[in-house]
């Protein structure tokens, strides 16, 4: 983290890198916050991803909106703040449309999108919630196939989500 704070001296407002020295430091702090679970290091990365969305150019967007929706969805769950939880899924959505077919981050927005979906689901109960998520989740299998070390997780996200469907009918 104080290695990317010194970036960011280096790279004041008006630099040309001033965007990606903000999203480092954003990174870093999130990175801390899942070691550490301090939440000032949350709150302090979202604050920055946000300043640095503004400034991305539409290339790194996709990123940007993927880490900003991780930051909230991790404070949302510390935190319990449902404007959280809703924005992440609305992020979400916006990474998912800058990772089109054959981009190669699209099955890790796939599934962060199905993950926050279903997180929705489990507190409100609302069946399209589910039926949503069901989406992304199998898109995001079929990205991963046999091999990838991501698709056991794909497979168990889908497996909850299925089961949840059935025991709700």
């Amino acid at each position: 983290v104080s290695r990317e704070r010194e970036e960011l001296e280096l790279c004041p407002p008006g630099h040309h890198g001033h965007d990606v020295a903000l999203f480092y430091l954003a990174y870093a702090l999130h990175d801390r916050f899942v070691e550490e679970r301090k939440i000032d290091d949350l709150n302090e990365a979202i604050t920055l991803h946000r300043d640095a969305l503004k400034l991305r150019p539409t290339f790194h967007r996709s990123s940007s909106f993927y880490n900003l929706a991780l930051c909230l969805s991790h404070r949302h769950d510390k935190l319990g703040a449902v404007g959280d939880l809703e924005e992440a899924i609305a992020l979400g959505q916006e990474a998912l449309a800058l990772c089109p077919p054959g981009h190669p981050h699209r099955d890790v927005s796939l599934y962060n999108f199905g993950f926050d979906l279903r997180k929705r689901f489990v507190e409100k109960m609302e069946i399209c919630d589910l039926e949503e998520a069901i989406k992304p989740y199998r898109a995001a299998l079929e990205l991963r196939p046999p091999g990838h070390p991501e698709r056991s997780s794909s497979l168990y996200q889908l497996v909850l989500c299925l089961s949840s469907r059935y025991e709700s009918q």
